[in-house]
């Protein structure tokens, strides 16, 4: 099996959670090898046992000469269980107008998938090595 490297990009705090007010905040950042993509995490510090964290994955065709167009979304959300840490494969949504992807990928045409198995191993990547995402690590030990 290849290697996965994460290349952190960028992180924003985000206006305040529609659930409890608390400001939230999104990273984000690219994997190189050959699961390439991009991904966006956002969750609300504080508040990761109580809301989980949502996980955006680019996925498709990159470099010169692609487009948006050769490319879709996989959203998964993460909830701490009894057992720990669970992702979720949920329907996504476009990102950012479409500017990476053009195809937001419903949950139904994911599961099961060969997409499903490269995305979990980028969502491994990226939970393992970006270390932004301290804080849900922590919450799910």
């Amino acid at each position: 099996m290849s290697v996965l490297v994460v290349e952190p990009a960028g992180q924003e705090d985000l206006g305040c959670c529609d659930c409890c007010g608390k400001p939230s905040r999104s990273v984000w950042g690219f994997v190189h090898g050959p699961d390439q993509s991009a991904y966006f995490v956002r969750w609300t510090p504080g508040r990761v046992a109580e809301h989980g964290a949502h996980f955006d994955i680019v996925v498709g065709m990159w470099g010169d000469g692609t487009t948006a167009a050769d490319r879709a979304s996989v959203a998964l959300e993460l909830r701490q269980t009894e057992s720990g840490p669970a992702f979720m494969v949920i329907d996504a949504k476009l990102l950012g107008g479409g500017e990476l992807a053009l195809r937001p990928m419903p949950r139904s045409q994911v599961v099961g998938t060969d997409t499903a198995a490269a995305v979990f191993r980028i969502v491994d990547a990226v939970w393992l090595q970006d270390v932004r995402l301290q804080e849900l690590r922590g919450a799910a030990a």
